[in-house]
């Protein structure tokens, strides 16, 4: 799995269903985080204009995105917005199915997207994702920040990841490439999933 973080585009999120141990509606939780950041990025700005540094607000807000927002989880970000998934072993498939779906659209409504899935099935992704993926530690950011993520199911290149892309992503251009390089073809199989298609993708970034 990699987790990639693109600038510049964004995601407007839907209004989640508050948070029961909190007062604060989910839009105003995500306003507070929009000022805390705003506000750390002036003070960037100011002291390096002090100093007679770089003053590009751009620069520094890439500065504190991604080294100086506080630290949380994907889990803590959909659970403060009303997506709470249960264990996968608590679910029948047509319940996992469901809740798969639903974490997969709060995702995207935090500007994070799913690459090359269809490899797995749904019980599988859906535990990948709530026992391993949204456990990782990750930069809190507005879901609004002209920031996307995208967490590629086979990213990492190493040998595993390339035989899954082979047998199941892989043009046939890309087929023929890897035969030169590697002198053996990995027989393309169709994969027990075709979700990719309909996955939530970003859209072109409007500022707020």
């Amino acid at each position: 799995m990699q987790r990639v973080a693109q600038n510049s585009t964004s995601h407007n999120g839907i209004m989640f269903a508050q948070a029961k141990d909190s007062p604060m509606t989910i839009q105003e939780k995500y306003e507070a985080k929009r000022k805390m950041r705003n506000d750390a990025i002036d003070r960037f700005v100011a002291d390096a204009v002090d100093r007679g540094d770089c003053a590009d607000r751009m620069y520094w807000t890439l500065i504190y995105d991604f080294e100086h927002a506080a630290m949380t989880t994907n889990l803590r970000q959909l659970e403060e917005a009303g997506v709470r998934p249960q264990p996968a072993q608590t679910l029948d498939d047509a319940e996992l199915f469901t809740s798969l779906w639903e974490l997969v659209s709060g995702l995207s409504d935090l500007g994070i997207f799913l690459l090359h899935s269809n490899h797995l099935t749904d019980r599988a992704l859906y535990e990948r994702l709530v026992d391993h993926i949204l456990i990782e530690p990750v930069r809190d950011l507005p879901p609004d920040s002209g920031v996307h993520e995208f967490i590629d199911l086979i990213g990492g290149g190493g040998p595993v990841e390339r035989e899954i892309f082979q047998r199941h992503y892989a043009s046939a251009e890309e087929r023929a490439q890897f035969v030169k390089e590697h002198g053996f073809e990995i027989a393309p199989k169709s994969p027990p999933s075709e979700r990719d298609r309909d996955l939530p993708k970003p859209q072109p970034y409007q500022s707020q």
